[in-house]
This record gives structure tokens, sequence and C-alpha cells, in this order.
């Protein structure tokens, strides 16, 4: 399915659809697919609609200022991906996207007088889990290791929320840290679940310099990029909404 999303795939789907139909003679269809193809893969990595698609997202949160919240607010950074590889530390486990969510939970932790520190993420075997990396990281960074609860289970964001819901109940706010573009899904899957989150967005892919043009038409790997994850949280949005009650 996450395949079948990518601009990439697509355009040498439709390429390899071309070329069968004109091997069977239908060769004004074979041509439309062509152009479409070709079309369709100059929207996603040429024009500014991958930037556009990305900011909608991103900005719909603005980053947390503490004073916002009350003091003693949990803290749960949302897991973002991790490899086992021995021979590294475990921040260097921890992918870019996984670092970048937890240095924002360690920020509004230190502007915290204390608080419970969240961390979450499966295992695969016997292999050691994200939320164990994210916390023993997150301690390097000066997370009392008192403060930090370890979610070894949840592997979508979905099970986290129930996670919460489970240990933190409905009651209380919870401040939910993960990447700008996820926060909208996150805050519709954690208000789903019942619970009172507060969105603090880390992990910015569009970052504006007053100095640059924001929507450029230059053509871009990174744009594909930008169209793949953000139509897979426009996807994740409206699967969480008609199938997670």
């Amino acid at each position: 399915m996450e395949k079948l999303i990518s601009p990439i795939y697509l355009f040498w789907i439709l390429l390899l659809l071309a070329l069968v139909l004109n091997a069977m003679k239908r060769k004004k269809t074979a041509r439309l697919l062509v152009i479409i193809a070709i079309a369709e893969l100059f929207i996603f990595s040429v024009s500014p609609l991958p930037i556009w698609l990305m900011r909608n997202l991103e900005q719909q949160y603005k980053p947390l200022d503490t004073p916002q919240v009350p003091e003693g607010t949990p803290i749960i950074v949302l897991g973002g991906g991790h490899v086992n590889d021995s021979l590294l530390s475990a921040s260097h486990r921890l992918s870019g996207i996984a670092r970048s969510r937890l240095m924002e939970g360690v920020r509004i932790y230190n502007k915290m007088n204390r608080c419970r520190f969240i961390t979450s993420g499966y295992a695969e075997g016997n292999k050691v889990s994200q939320a164990e990396l994210m916390a023993q990281t997150a301690i390097a960074l000066g997370v009392k290791a008192d403060d930090i609860i370890m979610l070894l289970q949840p592997k979508t964001t979905w099970e986290e929320a129930m996670a919460v819901k489970k240990y933190a109940g409905t009651d209380k706010k919870i401040i939910v840290v993960t990447s700008a573009s996820h926060m909208p899904r996150a805050i519709q899957t954690f208000k789903q679940a019942g619970l009172n989150p507060v969105a603090a967005p880390a992990d910015y892919y569009i970052k504006h310099d007053a100095e640059s043009m924001l929507y450029t038409w230059t053509p871009s790997a990174q744009k594909i990029t930008y169209t793949e994850k953000a139509m897979h949280e426009y996807l994740g949005m409206l699967y969480y909404k008609w199938f997670k009650k």
C-alpha cells in the first residue's frame, strides 16, 4: 500500500501498463497513460504542490510554549524508527526523525518542574525496543531515570494512544511530541481515544528562510519524499477516522 502512493512507483506502473497496451495494439490508451505518467511525475517532483501539502500539515500546530500547560503534565514522545546495530550507541540507533522528536521532548521536559517522560516503540523478536533506546538517550540528555516510563508494545499511533489511555486515563492533559507533519493525525487519534492531547510538533521538513523562495518549480527528489509523507498522513487520517472508533 505504501508503494502505491509513491510517485516513482506510480510512474513506472503507468509506463509498464502503457507498454502492455501498446503491444496489444491499443496505442491511444497507451499514449494517454504515458502522458498521465509524465504529468504525475511533473506535478509531484517539479511543481510547488508537494511543498504545499507538507506545509499544510506542519503549520496546523505551533511549537509548544511550556507555560501554556500545567506543571507536571506528562510528555509522550511518539516512536519514529530505529535500527538494532549493536556497534552504534543508543542515540545513533534512532532514526533522524526519532532523534528530532526526542530532542523536542527533552527541551520541554527541561522547562517543566519534573514530569513523567514517556517513550514509545516496540521491538522485533528479542531485539532492543525503540522505547528503550529513546529512554537511554533521554537519560544521557539529562532526563531523570525515575521520570521515564517505557511503552514497549505499540507499533502504530493508535496503539500508542491506547497505551497512554491505559496508563494515564482521560482526565489529564498529555503533551504529545511528534513530527509536525504527523501531528494532525496524532492529535486526531488521541482525541478519538478520549484523551486530552497538547501538540508539541518537531522534525519540520519545510523551513522558510525569509531570503529564499518557499514555493519553487525546481525539480527535486525531495519533493517526491514530501509527497509520499504527506499522502501517508492524509490517508492515515481518513483510515483512522473511518475504521478506528
